[in-house]
């Protein structure tokens, strides 16, 4: 285990800055490990990304050479000893790797660009229309219809008119195409840019989707409304009810309506009322954001301008409602406030339009790989394809076979046999409708990111010196686990020889044996210590699952609360707020010691451990030195700065 408990992502960072970024051939060398050069801009350039500006810097460079030198050494045993082979080392590597490509590509594709888009765009709603045609068995007909629609538009008649007269969808004929207000993620990024582009009153061009043809208008536009945060009592009518049955739940509603006005609990109303999902699990309770849910259900949400306020029953597409505002969410309009910035970051990394922006990049990535195809028979191709798919017969066709070079990047051909291996993936996602043709550019564009994602190292150089520093800060770990803090921790019989031969260090100063608890909640910890005060011999009942309880021997000055403790058996501290305001504690005295007194092995291991850790790490390096030969350049020594 690392000294003093250090966690591992603490102890990387801690030992980061000995690894350098960069090497550089024609440098000069500062010294060698077994003749292989360290150079003075490698050192240079470690010993500045934290230097000690307190002191003299010319004394505190030749003192960090030494822990440099100490460093390569240690490198030099794990290299020696093959750890970098190990497979926890690759896993976190190639987890690294992925991590610091993922960052490097989200660059690419602007990321920061889409999030300050997301965020001018969050600032608006758009009131939306929309004039929709669905596709028919004869293509040409629905592209006819909607260039009538669009041309009907052109020769001056009314939305509102077009839509009713060549909507296809009946529900936008008897809303006049009124689709409702959106706002950023509501709608698809291809669509969310038509329709941000379009000045008010304006309608846009013909929209081609997977679904059908569309036209779009940009009605009005109002400042964004942010969020709701409603409780609501739904009671359900489904198609099957008969209208008798549907005017039973309607009179039930005004009903329970009329009971909440007569001061009737609306969470009671809910738990009794409410469908069991809707009102045992939330208590009713949802946040609504503009084109979320139907207009109807929408419009009456918004309506309610002060939290408290209750809408009279109404019917939707799902039954009746009854709601009460408990909350407005203003959108942010501060684009400098971090934590809307994560919040719209995450939203867009998830959303198509970083996709999108990722997609595009594969065209550049093509050229950077060096992307060429190879000469083959498309025709042959094809049906030795089908043949391979369906009988597994994977035996030559015209000269196709699997090691047949379809096309290569810089540092590696991609076979047929890839291919197929790409399709029969396909086919278990039920994805081979696909004409051949388009599955090979999918095909092709995907190989294309797999490689330069797998070979980014080349492309990026920092990258590659991030890596190298990772990699390297893994291995130091990797290597002092094993010769230091491992053996330092697991060998008792040394640490209990250690511990005899230096006892005079393991020394208890005067101090307290205490109780320490903690609680989030103040007035049940008030509780706890009155309790604990009448009883402490039953602390551990006392504070049970309730509170977090330790008893602990301390000396004075070291407690974990900033009150004054006396040395005094029985006192109780007042409970006092931490310093991340989260939480509060007290201490209660069990017993004092007066005097010093020799720690036990038990008490002082941590320490133990600590110390003998040093002498394992010093011996370890004294046979480094002379496993190793270390040659240092005095001239270039002298001439650090």
């Amino acid at each position: 285990m690392p000294v003093n408990n250090m966690p591992y992502k603490h102890f990387i960072i801690a030992v980061g800055f000995f690894v350098a970024a960069t090497r550089f051939t024609h440098a000069q060398t500062l010294f060698t490990v077994n003749s292989k050069p360290v150079s003075k801009q490698e050192f240079l350039k470690a010993f500045n990304k934290n230097p000690d500006t307190s002191g003299n810097r010319s004394r505190e460079m030749h003192d960090y050479l030494n822990m440099y030198i100490n460093f390569k050494l240690k490198l030099q045993q794990a290299y020696d000893e093959k750890l970098e082979n190990k497979e926890e080392f690759k896993d976190e590597s190639n987890n690294f790797k992925k991590q610091l490509t993922e960052n490097y590509i989200n660059e690419q594709a602007n990321i920061n660009q889409l999030v300050h888009e997301a965020f001018n765009r969050s600032q608006k709603d758009i009131l939306l229309a929309e004039v929709f045609v669905a596709p028919g068995n004869d293509t040409a007909a629905p592209y006819k219809k909607i260039n009538d629609a669009l041309n009907a538009l052109k020769s001056g008649k009314s939305f509102d008119e077009v839509t009713a007269a060549y909507s296809t969808d009946e529900s936008l004929k008897q809303n006049k195409g009124n689709m409702g207000y959106i706002t950023v993620f509501t709608l698809p990024y291809d669509v969310e840019n038509i329709v941000y582009a379009l000045k008010t009153g304006e309608y846009s061009a013909i929209y081609h989707s997977a679904v059908g043809y569309h036209i779009f208008k940009n009605v009005s536009e109002r400042p964004a409304a942010g969020k709701r945060k409603i409780q609501q009592i739904l009671l359900p009518v489904t198609a099957a009810f008969t209208s008798q049955e549907k005017n039973a739940v309607k009179e039930k509603a005004d009903s329970i309506y009329q009971l909440i006005l007569k001061g009737a609990s609306f969470d009671n109303m809910v738990l009794q009322f409410s469908s069991p999902g809707e009102g045992m699990q939330s208590m009713g309770m949802s946040t609504v954001g503009v084109g979320m849910y139907s207009n109807d259900f929408e419009d009456k949400v918004y309506s309610l301008s002060k939290p408290g306020e209750i809408t009279r029953p109404f019917e939707t597409g799902y039954g009746y409602h009854i709601i009460k505002l408990l909350t407005i969410e203003p959108v942010v309009t501060n684009e400098n406030d971090v934590v809307n910035t994560a919040a719209l970051q995450q939203r867009v990394e998830s959303d198509d339009r970083l996709a999108t922006a990722k997609s595009n990049l594969v065209n550049q990535w093509m050229t950077l790989t060096k992307y060429k195809k190879a000469a083959y028979n498309e025709k042959d191709l094809w049906r030795y394809t089908d043949s391979a798919l369906a009988t597994k017969n994977k035996v030559s066709y015209n000269g196709i076979t699997t090691q047949t070079v379809l096309f290569s990047f810089a540092k590696q051909n991609v076979t047929v046999s890839n291919w197929l291996t790409y399709l029969q993936f396909q086919q278990q996602g039920k994805d081979l409708q696909k004409p051949y043709p388009v599955l090979m550019k999918e095909f092709t564009r995907q190989s294309s990111s797999d490689y330069y994602h797998d070979h980014i190292e080349d492309y990026n150089p920092s990258i590659s010196g991030q890596m190298r520093e990772f990699n390297e800060a893994n291995l130091l770990f990797a290597v002092m686990d094993e010769h230091v803090w491992g053996k330092a921790s697991q060998d008792t019989a040394a640490l209990l020889n250690y511990y005899n031969q230096h006892k005079a260090n393991y020394i208890w100063q005067p101090g307290i044996s205490a109780l320490v608890v903690t609680s989030a909640d103040k007035t049940l910890l008030d509780s706890i210590a009155l309790l604990i005060k009448a009883n402490p011999a039953d602390w551990r009942n006392i504070t049970g699952t309730l509170a977090t309880a330790d008893s602990s021997r301390y000396e004075t000055g070291q407690y974990p609360v900033t009150q004054n403790i006396p040395m005094q058996k029985g006192f109780l501290s007042t409970p006092e707020k931490n310093d991340g305001g989260d939480s509060y504690t007290f201490m209660y005295v069990f017993q004092v010691f007066p005097q010093q007194s020799q720690r036990s092995f038990d008490d002082a291991k941590g320490m133990v451990i600590n110390d003998y850790q040093q002498v394992l790490e010093e011996n370890w390096l004294k046979e480094l030195k002379k496993k190793y030969v270390v040659k240092v350049n005095e001239d270039v020594v002298k001439a650090l700065q």
